[in-house]
């Protein structure tokens, strides 16, 4: 038996369409399959979560062709015992601090203390100028053991590449 599989591999754009085949493409994959119910309830509501952020805030080079180190990508690997979600995007720059520190919070906090800071979020109300209340980072981070691990690489003046690994034992 292998101890490294790949269950997920995809680079490009986050349509509806891609949403859906990503999401079949994890469901009906073998390794997942015989993964136990809640490791594999966690590893999928990671995956959707990761999935969600790039296509609601995930940013676009404006009138420049696409190349690879700036279209979308997700990743979902198991290894040894441990499975991994790894997911990247362009984000804005201006969005960094306030992304940084989200994921910054998240990686504090306890599992009791992020489900406060989950109902705390999830009941204040938004404002037009909301740019996302970081409740799919909240959800991860509650669905992992290890902390959120994070980059992000410049591309040019306006945008940067973000990428995200999360950890999940199986």
């Amino acid at each position: 038996m292998s101890k490294s599989a790949t269950l997920v591999d995809f680079e490009g754009a986050i349509t509806f369409g891609t949403i859906e085949i990503l999401l079949n493409t994890l469901r009906d994959n073998q390794e997942f399959q015989k993964m136990n119910k809640p490791s594999k309830k966690r590893l999928y509501g990671i995956f959707v979560e990761s999935i969600d952020n790039i296509f609601k805030y995930g940013a676009k080079l404006p009138g420049k062709s696409r190349n690879s180190s700036r279209t979308p990508k997700i990743i979902v690997m198991k290894q040894k015992d441990q499975y991994y979600v790894r997911v990247g995007n362009l984000v804005l720059n201006d969005d960094i601090g306030d992304l940084k520190f989200k994921l910054d919070r998240v990686n504090q906090l306890d599992f009791e203390a992020l489900k406060s800071l989950y109902e705390e979020v999830i009941n204040k109300e938004s404002s037009a100028s909301d740019t996302g209340a970081g409740l799919g980072l909240i959800t991860m981070a509650m669905r992992t053991d290890s902390d959120i691990e994070y980059s992000f690489a410049p591309v040019d003046a306006d945008h940067s590449f973000f990428e995200m690994k999360i950890t999940l034992n199986g």
